[in-house]
């Protein structure tokens, strides 16, 4: 062990200048990776959402009936997906990637519609690609899916360039979730 220590002297007197620009540099990456983490956190994580604030919008009951995994017969179609689309709304706008940010939801008298901006095109975008993903994605069991079957309503992906104001729908219907 004496040894190891007075070896450790030995190549700190020697080599003092490399060693200080070895931690100089070290010091610097540190900071640098501070910084990249920061300007993440900025741009790609979502503010958390203060309970009291959902507590002034939503009741109690409000939010068990759009919370709950089970599905409350009491509560009709239109008025679960009306509660459902100000919930959602409530949370947007939500960045979803760099280039696509959920901006809201509502109900009409045949849809479900959730509304997208993307900033920028997307080189090989394909419109039925991005379909066949989504319903790859959707649980034909939840109660969401269960009440858009049930009350025929489409569910309807608007997307938005927000260069352009070009839009274009991605529409999912009752047809489809069945399958």
């Amino acid at each position: 062990m004496k040894r190891v220590i007075l070896h450790s002297k030995k190549v700190i007197r020697n080599h003092w200048f490399i060693i200080c620009i070895a931690g100089a540099v070290s010091f610097v990456f540190g900071i640098i990776a501070f910084l990249a983490f920061l300007i993440y956190s900025m741009n790609f994580t979502e503010d958390p959402v203060d309970v009291n604030d959902i507590m002034e919008e939503f009741t109690e009951e409000e939010l068990g009936i759009v919370l709950a995994d089970t599905m409350d017969e009491n509560v009709s179609d239109e008025e679960y997906f009306t509660l459902l689309a100000r919930y959602q709304s409530f949370f947007c706008p939500k960045k979803v990637d760099r280039v696509t940010t959920w901006v809201g939801s509502e109900v009409t008298k045949d849809s479900y519609i959730m509304s997208y901006e993307i900033k920028k095109e997307i080189e090989g975008f394909s419109a039925d690609v991005l379909k066949d993903n989504i319903l790859k994605e959707i649980n034909p069991n939840c109660v969401q899916t269960i009440r858009l079957v049930r009350s025929g309503k489409n569910m309807v992906f608007r997307y938005t360039y927000t260069n352009t104001y070009e839009s274009f729908d991605i529409v999912i219907t009752p047809n489809d979730l069945k399958a």
